[in-house]
């Protein structure tokens, strides 16, 4: 249901300002007062309105100047303004126009022509809010597919073209190994296939997501057997580089949550954590319940850290810089945006804690009941 349309009205005559209001509070419109153009901008900069009913003659800051500040701030241009002119000021119209009025009506006035004025830019006001809005949203989705179409051609073809090319030099003999050789080099094969395979997947569950079509099924599941199935999981990529996976699980934990959707948040999160945690180094996962009806889960790394401008946009939607794993591996964020938005489909929250050269902590609370 939308909210009633909020109107100011500004005249430093107040049997003006009596019989504007009178004629409008026929319709439901939410109504403020100013009598000065001071006083009309101090209330325009705390409240968005939807139209303004601005007098031209007022000492002080006269309407002229109220509109040429207003239409000049990004924030407020898009607000409708009627002048209100006595009918010994028609001159004063064209000024109001090309200063950005939208009408204007004559004073005294005529209650049948102040409603229909004030109702088409209302409705106009409206319009242009839901064109905006629109807008807005058909460039975040150009956005977002430029980014997808640029991982999908970087961050896929360039592993898959890799590993097309190496098995192509085994199977045509070009290359000769003894055992053990052929051995690494198909552990190197498997790792970039795992990298790749991971992306894919995330990939399908954003697109997924975003079209509405993850189905979640929430039931009580068993917190401790997921992470220990994520730690098994990535075990070897953590072996790979030498860093040690603990936990902090001090009694059995459950949420009421999508089991799928847990396993991928952790996951993500593991992986995350292994990718910017220099070889040698320890994560930890650890469950704690602060009460409130919500569990909370960490995962701490050793690793590189960040900085506070990274932080505070590790989780937007493609909004951060590609970031480079202490071995190399390049991350595009696409793990942490789908974390944080599977949380939130828990109406849980997500949060980051973060120091350069210390390493990170990545926390979210998952209900320990229906809601």
């Amino acid at each position: 249901m939308k909210a009633n349309p909020k109107i100011l009205l500004v005249d430093d005559n107040p049997i003006n300002i009596r019989v504007a209001a009178n004629i409008l509070s026929t319709v439901h419109y939410n109504l403020s007062f100013a009598h000065t153009g001071e006083a009309a901008l101090k209330k325009v900069n705390l409240v968005h309105f939807d139209l303004i009913l601005l007098d031209i003659m007022m000492p002080g800051i006269d309407g002229f100047e109220v509109c040429s500040i207003v239409k000049s701030n990004p924030e407020t241009r898009d607000i409708p303004i009627i002048f209100l002119t006595a009918r010994t000021e028609s001159e004063n119209v064209v000024k109001g126009f090309d200063l950005g009025g939208a009408d204007y009506v004559m004073k005294p006035f005529n209650g049948k022509e102040l409603l229909a004025r004030v109702e088409t830019q209302i409705k106009l006001k409206r319009n242009l809010d839901e064109m905006n809005a629109l807008n807005a949203k058909l460039l975040e989705a150009n956005e977002t597919k430029d980014k997808m179409f640029s991982i999908i051609s970087h961050d896929l073809i360039g592993p898959f073209g890799s590993i097309r090319e190496s098995l192509e030099l085994i199977a045509n003999g070009e290359v000769i190994m003894d055992y053990k050789v052929l051995l690494e080099y198909v552990k190197t094969i498997w790792h970039t296939t795992s990298k790749a395979y991971d992306l894919l997947e995330n990939l399908l569950y954003w697109a997924r997501n975003q079209q509405g079509r993850m189905v979640y099924l929430p039931k009580m599941v068993n917190l401790n057997q997921l992470i220990q199935e994520t730690y098994h999981l990535l075990e070897g990529m953590a072996k790979n580089k030498n860093i040690t996976l603990q936990t902090y699980l001090n009694d059995e934990f459950g949420v009421f949550a999508d089991k799928n959707a847990v396993k991928t948040i952790l996951r993500n999160l593991v992986a995350n954590a292994i990718k910017f945690t220099n070889p040698g180094g320890s994560i930890e996962t650890k469950v704690e319940n602060p009460g409130g009806g919500f569990l909370q889960i960490s995962v701490r790394d050793t690793g590189i850290g960040m900085d506070e401008d990274t932080a505070g946009k590790i989780f937007s939607k493609f909004k951060n810089d590609p970031r480079w794993g202490t071995k190399g591996e390049k991350g595009v964020g696409l793990g942490l945006v789908i974390a944080r938005e599977f949380v939130e489909k828990h109406n849980g929250k997500i949060w980051v804690e973060s120091t350069i050269g210390q390493g990170s902590t990545f926390y979210f609370t998952l209900p320990v009941t229906k809601s």
